[in-house]
């Protein structure tokens, strides 16, 4: 296992070289490629292998995992503001989702997110409008025997740009996972879905993606860490990757950090993230941050959820 854990990082370097010489599209519907786990988006986005994370957002992320969660029941109700000190990119951002274990090798998640950007005035007789946009998913995995599971999951998106103009597509997530310990590891393939075509007819891929994810996780007294690398390999050429540790004290309290490298234009940009959460009888609260870019530059995520 510690030979698989140094293997894992020369991969996706060799991963990222060959993604350098592909040729990089332009790609729609960036809004699949946010992070809506205000855990991992305290991680810069790393962790999608997680089972100690919460497993709400699963549907979004990583469906595989939700076999694996730590609880049997839980519900997270998130806010988020994206890139406030960007005028064409900001939005506020609401999810809610819950995920559970019906029974006990198979586990459900569903999600929605409503993403809302400020008042746009497109003339030409069109006038002002309010661009909303908006994501649901539902996800189901399915565990096989204590180490492995496979998960699932369908999305629809939608960008209503103009009172009379809105694009949408229908995108799925299929994952494996392999569980252990203390190592965590998942791959598969995001946001996979047809091309979205333009009033003009140009057509313009999904963030598409193959996703790797690793996790380490230990406990020593009331001292907790976990260590996350992720990397997506878009479709369109660009790559992506992050790392994120975080700790924890008495399961109780916790802080997390993160950096991600992106190429120029990947859905999830690069950035430095930093995240605190506090854990209470069920209930928590998480928050994150992100800094370190131009253009995404103060976003947050905060999310409040109960499990049991």
């Amino acid at each position: 296992m510690k030979r698989s854990l140094l293997l894992f990082p020369f991969l996706l370097l060799c991963i990222s070289a060959m993604a350098e010489d592909k040729p990089v599209a332009n790609e729609a519907m960036g809004l699949l490629g946010l992070p809506r786990n205000s855990v991992r988006s305290g991680m810069a986005g790393a962790g999608s292998a997680s089972v100690t994370a919460p497993a709400a957002f699963a549907a979004l992320e990583n469906p595989s995992v939700l076999p694996f969660a730590t609880n049997k029941v839980e519900a997270a109700l998130s806010y988020g503001r994206w890139s406030p000190s960007t005028a064409g990119s900001l939005s506020d951002n609401i999810g809610i989702a819950v995920a559970g274990k019906p029974f006990r090798a198979l586990a459900l998640s569903l999600a929605v997110v409503n993403q809302v950007h400020p008042v746009m005035d497109f003339g030409d007789g069109k006038g002002p409008f309010n661009p909303i946009d908006g994501i649901a998913s539902l996800g189901a995995g399915v565990s096989f025997g204590r180490h492995f599971s496979l998960g699932a999951s369908v999305i629809y998106v939608q960008q209503r740009l103009m009172a009379d103009y809105k694009l949408s597509a229908f995108a799925f997530n299929a994952m494996a996972q392999y569980h252990s310990e203390h190592f965590d590891a998942a791959a598969g393939v995001i946001n996979v879905g047809s091309k979205v075509k333009s009033e003009n007819g140009t057509e313009y891929p999904l963030p598409s993606s193959g996703r790797l994810s690793g996790v380490y996780h230990s406990a020593f007294g009331h001292h907790g860490i976990e260590a996350a690398l992720d990397a997506d390999i878009y479709f369109s050429g660009k790559f992506g990757a992050a790392l994120g540790l975080q700790y924890s004290y008495d399961n109780l309290i916790y802080a997390r950090a993160g950096y991600r490298y992106a190429m120029q234009g990947a859905a999830l940009p690069a950035h430095l993230a930093l995240g605190l959460g506090v854990k209470w009888k069920g209930f928590r609260l998480d928050g994150s941050f992100l800094t370190a870019n131009p253009t995404i530059g103060n976003s947050f995520l905060i999310s409040i959820g109960y499990c049991y």
